[in-house]
């Protein structure tokens, strides 16, 4: 499988402490709480995969956890 860098930068600029849902093509925060439980809550009517990620200052050499939007993961 082929690794790809992603920036999250931009995207997730604003967001310093919690938890962000966002969409699979990297483009749009679709879900923010401040633990996963909160932000997994938010997200049960999304039909659309969701990758979740911690916000914070860096993130470098993270791997993220994707799940669905009803909370069943992959």
């Amino acid at each position: 499988m082929k690794q790809v860098k992603i920036n999250l930068v931009k995207l997730l600029k604003g967001y310093k402490r919690g938890w962000v849902g966002i969409s699979t093509d990297f483009k749009k925060v679709l879900v923010w709480g401040k633990t996963l439980n909160e932000a997994t809550k938010k997200a049960k009517t999304n039909k659309e995969k969701i990758y979740y990620f911690p916000s914070g200052e860096s993130y470098s050499n993270f791997v993220g956890i994707t799940f669905y939007g009803n909370n069943n993961r992959l």
